[in-house]
């Protein structure tokens, strides 16, 4: 497989997980709806 088959792939599995969380109206989490709320790798610490 080519990388950018595998790429492709990853980017389709990707959108179908998105896809049902909105369909299960389990997207967008209650807690990260406000874009300030998100953590910058810049502002953690240590590495998670």
């Amino acid at each position: 497989m080519k990388e950018d088959d595998h790429i492709q792939r990853h980017l389709e599995l990707c959108q179908r997980i998105f896809d049902r969380l909105l369909a299960e109206g389990i997207w967008p989490w209650p807690d990260s709806q406000n874009p300030e709320d998100l953590v910058e790798s810049k502002d953690t610490p240590t590495d998670l």
